[in-house]
Formats: C-alpha cells, sequence, structure tokens
C-alpha cells in the first residue's frame, strides 16, 4: 500500500529542528535534546537521493545475482542468439517505495556510528563559510590519506571522523578522539579559526555531495567544480567458487550514473 506513514512520522522530528538549532547558535547546554539532534541528522542521511539510490541499485544487482544463478541452473529459458550476457547487460530498474522501506534499517545502521564517536558543535569564525549538500553527513577514516578514503567505509572502534553542517557557520563533528570527553561531559562547543581545515571540511561536503552543493557565497566555486561529477555510488563486484557466487557491495567516490527509470505496471 502506497502512504504516507514514514513521512509523517519523520515530520515529528522535523518540526523540533528549528528551536533546536537556536539553542545550538546560542552555546546552550542541548544534552538534554542529544536524542533529538542525532535522529535529524540519521534522517538527513537515510533520506536523501544517495543512499536511496545506492539502495535500489543495490537491490537491483540482487536481483541480477539470482536470474544469472537461475540461469547456470537451467531455470531459465534460453538467452536470445547472439544475447548470451543478456542477463549481464540488462537495466533492471527497483521500485522507489522498496529504498523508502529501506529507511527504517539504515536508521539503525547509523545507530552503531553515532554511539561509536564523540561529538563537538564547532562554531565557525573565520570568512569561509561551511558548504552543505543534498547528502550532508558524511564519515570517512580518518586515518587514511584523502584520496584513499572511501564513502561510510569504516571499521566500528577505528579511527574515524563524522560531519553534518547544520549552518554556514556551524557544524557538528564526530570523532573517535572525542569519544572519551564526550561520555564524561556530553556536547561541547568548540570555536575554529582555521580556514585550511574548513577547506578540507568543505572538500568532503563536496565530493559526499550528490545532485547539489549550497553554499551562501561564490568564494568556493572552484572547490565544487573539482567534484561537480563524483559522488558516493554503489559499485558491486562478483567473486566466484564453486559452491556458487558472492555479492559484493561497496560505496566508491565516482561519476554518477542514472538509474533506470520505474514504470508501474498493473494487471
Amino acid at each position: 500500500m502506497d502512504n504516507n506513514r514514514l513521512e509523517d512520522f519523520f515530520c515529528g522530528f522535523e518540526g523540533g529542528w528549528p528551536p533546536l538549532v537556536k539553542r545550538l547558535k546560542s552555546r546552550e547546554n542541548v544534552n538534554d535534546n542529544l536524542e533529538a539532534l542525532f535522529n535529524f541528522m540519521a534522517l538527513q542521511r537515510a533520506r536523501v537521493p544517495a543512499c536511496r539510490d545506492a539502495m535500489e541499485s543495490l537491490m537491483a544487482e540482487s536481483v541480477r545475482g539470482v536470474a544469472l544463478k537461475l540461469q547456470r541452473d537451467g531455470k531459465l529459458p534460453p538467452a536470445p542468439e547472439g544475447h548470451k550476457d543478456l542477463l549481464e547487460k540488462v537495466d533492471i530498474s527497483i521500485d522507489p517505495h522498496q529504498s523508502i522501506h529501506a529507511m527504517v534499517e539504515i536508521i539503525k545502521g547509523i545507530a552503531p556510528v553515532i554511539d561509536s564517536v564523540g561529538w563537538i558543535l564547532l562554531h565557525n569564525k573565520t570568512g569561509l563559510p561551511f558548504l552543505t549538500s543534498d547528502n550532508p553527513v558524511a564519515w570517512y577514516d580518518s586515518s587514511l590519506p584523502f584520496g584513499e578514503q572511501k564513502p561510510y567505509r569504516i571499521k566500528l572502534g577505528g579511527p574515524t571522523v563524522v560531519q553534518f553542517p547544520i549552518s554556514p557557520d556551524m557544524l557538528l563533528l564526530g570523532a573517535s578522539e572525542y569519544r572519551d570527553n564526550f561520555v564524561r561531559n556530553g556536547l561541547a562547543h568548540a570555536d575554529t579559526t582555521d580556514e585550511k581545515w574548513i577547506e578540507y571540511i568543505n572538500a568532503q561536503t563536496c565530493r559526499f555531495g550528490y545532485e547539489a552543493v549550497i553554499s551562501n557565497s561564490d568564494s568556493q566555486e572552484d572547490l565544487i567544480a573539482e567534484f561537480e561529477d563524483i559522488s558516493p555510488v554503489h559499485r558491486a563486484s562478483k567473486l566466484s567458487f564453486r559452491s556458487g557466487d558472492l555479492l559484493i557491495h561497496e560505496l566508491e567516490f565516482d561519476v554518477r550514473t542514472k538509474k533506470p527509470k520505474w514504470t508501474k505496471t498493473t494487471p
């Protein structure tokens, strides 16, 4: 059934966001409202096209894997002459409602990441604003050089950074090294005057962005353009064994592709 139950549920979290942002800007103690803060952040990861498209791509490749196995087992009609690899090449579209329902499990998967780091609220005291995007929640292995990092690929308990721009002058930052202090004292406020570090954070925002990077000035057009074709995208690879195939799903920084359009059919 097509209904709005999930969206109606999400609206309950959205209503409390503007007053919470106002409290953060005023440097108030919001440790009584951390659940709302992290719930909203999780929604900004799970609801966005970058995540939903990746889930639909994962589902499509899983369908392809099942079809290939059925073909190998002789349970499908023979492929047309000259098109033996048809199943490898055919576009598979997924009902977008499937990725809506997947949001619940995605949000559950975010919780361990949130719990694995400590958190601070950074106030930007430079003239260089934080950028944001249509995929604003990012995390990565901070022990790796920029060019070797993979989107959302970390080892829980290992070196991790999670970033969520809230406004041009505020960033919610999670990091492994903040964990002990956060457990003792809760969310802390801090200032940053380091433009070079902000450029690094903004570069992460740009390459995690999907279809839009958002700025309140034109001062970072070159940085945005550098990553305009790059986003976290789903890639599937196959390992073959005598007993069957193992399909491995990963996210990579790569060029976005247009997903096959879903066309609803009625019996």
